[in-house]
């Protein structure tokens, strides 16, 4: 088992080593590049709007025989890193114990810490994967959600909701400022 501080990453650690620690672990942790990685707990407000998501498309995800997962799921990217996404629909049957591989969709909530990272490297990654279609960049502090939409494992363009606009997703449309609305009423600016 590893035992890290936040930004301390040990040297190289094998897939098998990680998900070992990760069952043992009461921290989450991220496999980047062979590095374990200890994750921060996310504010109110990031996880309100991930749970708020969540509850808008858990529904349409269930009747067309998808599972949305929060939080919990690990997703395994084509080369190997290991991310929680703050949500992922996935409407493959699980192959893995511990872990994803096929998501249709991942939503991640930007924090100031992480969204450059979430805008470059996850986003690349994730888009490596053949059943992705949407990925979805929530802001937790303005009313925006940066969508890519992707296509034979590639990202085919950006583009950004605001106020007064729906975002169009497979398991249905996600309204900005009821969404945001419902955000303010229920979760503190952090």
């Amino acid at each position: 088992m590893y035992d890290l501080g936040m930004a301390e990453a040990l040297a190289f650690t094998t897939p098998e080593e990680f998900l070992a620690g990760e069952l043992a672990s009461q921290q989450r942790h991220e496999l980047v590049s062979g590095r374990v990685y200890a994750l921060a707990g996310g504010s109110d407000r990031h996880n309100a709007l991930a749970l708020l998501i969540y509850e808008l498309i858990g529904p349409l995800a269930r009747s067309r025989g998808c599972r949305a997962r929060a939080f919990d799921r690990l997703l395994r990217t084509r080369n190997g890193n290991f991310y929680y996404p703050d949500l992922m629909v996935l409407c493959s049957p699980s192959t893995r114990d511990r872990y994803e591989t096929d998501p249709t969709m991942i939503v991640e909530v930007l924090s100031p810490s992480t969204q450059h990272s979430d805008r470059r490297e996850k986003a690349s990654l994730y888009a490596e994967s053949p059943s992705l279609e949407l990925l979805l960049l929530a802001d937790q502090n303005s009313r925006r959600i940066e969508v890519a939409r992707i296509r034979d494992a590639r990202i085919q363009g950006w583009q950004a909701y605001g106020p007064g606009e729906f975002v169009p997703t497979p398991y249905g449309d996600i309204e900005i400022d009821a969404l945001y609305d419902l955000l303010d009423q229920t979760a503190g600016l952090d």
